[in-house]
């Protein structure tokens, strides 16, 4: 079975679930007015091949550049050849972190597109940016460059008006998500992906992505998986096996990330029960244990000699900490 495909974690979930066009449509049409959307063909949504993002830059940052035709002729066309399509594109962002300069990074791919259809010969388009954040809590930076670039008022027409859409899920329940099911999953994995919460909903997530409908959902299930397992450090291994298998009692294959997770997670069943003594011991213990299962379990998917449970216990916690995100790293390039 063919793998997704993903570079680095959090910019790598968004493409995957984005990348899904009836996700991305899904997001479109819940985020701009009908007056917008009356000018859209919505049905001729494409993704446009490629990165706007400079090269030094996408392990921290991530573009996703979408096509759609013009509903209505320009008033002015003179500049289209014939047979051209009117295209106007929009371009996908997300943040974990709101970042202060955001508005200038955003604009800043936007000349780079239109610079690459002046150098394909290709006519200027509009482009309408959108933003999705998933920090924890609420974006409080400038969307505007003219919060960035304050000026008098008697030059202020001859300074760059941006105003950056976003959608921010910090400040959205759940039952606000927007989209079908397929979209308000892999939202709310975005959410809920670095937070001590996921656990509490993680099965909520995953019986959305159940009914949605969609296949296969073996690629979803391990995308999901992945993506867990590198960026939120309260959920074990065993955690995650078991709300999988609950959801999608048939639909792990042999082999397959969900089922190694199962293996791990029966592994670590059988060590539960002991008792540290004292009451931070005990939650010591528990934190070396699931650092150590997830140690194990990126071990076995990276094929290196897997530890026992007695050499990664003895290592203490940061020591297990600097491991883990050791491995972590080697995913990350491996999956790239």
């Amino acid at each position: 079975m063919e793998q997704p495909h993903l570079p680095s974690a959090h910019n790598n979930y968004f493409h995957f679930a984005l990348s899904h066009l009836p996700n991305a449509r899904g997001l479109i049409e819940s985020q701009f007015p009908p007056e917008a959307l009356r000018e859209l063909k919505l049905e001729t949504l494409e993704i446009v091949p490629g990165s706007f993002v400079a090269s030094d830059l996408r392990d921290r940052h991530a573009d996703l550049l979408l096509s759609i035709e013009l509903a209505h002729p320009i008033k002015s066309t003179r500049h289209l050849k014939a047979g051209r399509r009117a295209l106007i594109y929009f371009l996908l962002e997300h943040k974990s972190e709101a970042e202060p300069l955001t508005a200038l990074q955003v604009l800043s791919y936007q000349v780079r597109i239109w610079e690459k259809l002046i150098r394909d010969g290709l006519p200027l388009c509009p482009i309408i940016p959108l933003v999705v954040y998933h920090g924890e809590s609420r974006w409080t930076v400038a969307r505007r460059m003219e919060d960035l670039i304050p000026s008098p008022e008697a030059l202020s027409a001859y300074q760059v008006r941006f105003s950056l859409p976003l959608l921010d899920l910090s400040q959205l329940s759940d039952e606000q998500m927007p989209g079908g099911e397929l979209l308000q999953s892999a939202l709310g994995m975005l959410k809920y992906s670095r937070s001590g919460r996921l656990s509490q909903k993680l099965q909520q997530i995953l019986e959305l992505l159940a009914s949605s409908g969609n296949q296969p959902v073996e690629l979803w299930i391990h995308a999901i998986s992945v993506y867990v397992m590198t960026v939120n450090k309260y959920i074990s291994s065993e955690e995650l096996a078991k709300t999988i298998q609950s959801v999608f009692p048939t639909q792990i294959e042999p082999g397959s990330l969900a089922d190694r997770l199962l293996i791990q997670g029966r592994e670590e069943g059988r060590e539960e029960g002991r008792e540290e003594g004292r009451e931070e011991g005990r939650e010591e213990g528990r934190e070396e244990g699931i650092l150590a299962g997830k140690i194990q379990l990126l071990q076995q998917i990276l094929g290196d000699e897997v530890a026992t449970d007695a050499e990664l216990l003895a290592r203490g916690v940061a020591t297990l900490k600097t491991q883990l995100q050791l491995l972590q790293d080697r995913l990350r390039r491996r999956d790239s």
